[in-house]
């Protein structure tokens, strides 16, 4: 029942996920993946992933961050390296095996990625860095919303640049 449970909870955090692409302004963006943040933690969690829920944990923390970087107080660049070093110290202690450190590698690129604030480069990140690190550690820990979550996340990317165009989403935009 729990492993159903976390199932559900999954997908629930893909659709959120996927959708969040679909916004041109990086801001939209990372306010819905805050949710879908939210539901993947309790997902991974309930799988025993912890490496990818607190790595999630710490994902949730930085897109709240990102989204007030208007503001005085987060745009100080030492949030970015503190992010950096969060990621790399939980997957230290949440150590189990090699997959563990896929998370990480995933949210480590995207952290520096969503740094920039530039859609594009965002978008390419997940392309070639963070959603296959996460498919791989989605399938080693039987994660099949998670799965299916990068399958589409991939899909909604590609859709996003044909949408929006790529050069149009070459730009910071907040």
């Amino acid at each position: 029942m729990n492993f159903i449970a976390a199932q559900i909870i999954g997908f629930i955090g893909t659709g959120l996920l996927v959708f969040s692409y679909q916004f041109k302004e990086s801001k939209k963006l990372f306010i819905v993946q805050m949710f879908s943040n939210i539901a993947y933690i309790l997902h991974f969690f309930m799988l025993g992933a912890f490496s990818g829920s607190i790595n999630i944990a710490i994902a949730l923390v930085r897109n709240f961050v990102l989204i007030n970087s208007s503001k005085g107080w987060a745009r100080n660049k030492y949030w970015l390296w503190l992010f950096i070093s969060l990621h790399i110290i939980v997957t230290i202690l949440t150590y189990q095996d090699m997959f563990s450190l896929l998370p990480c590698i995933g949210m480590v690129v995207i952290t520096i990625a969503s740094w920039t604030r530039n859609g594009k480069k965002i978008r390419m990140t997940n392309i070639f860095v963070n959603s296959p690190s996460w498919l791989i550690y989605d399938i080693y820990t039987v994660s099949y919303s998670g799965i299916v979550c990068e399958v589409l996340t991939l899909l909604s990317v590609i859709i996003s640049f044909f949408r929006h165009g790529v050069k149009a989403l070459d730009q910071a935009d907040y």
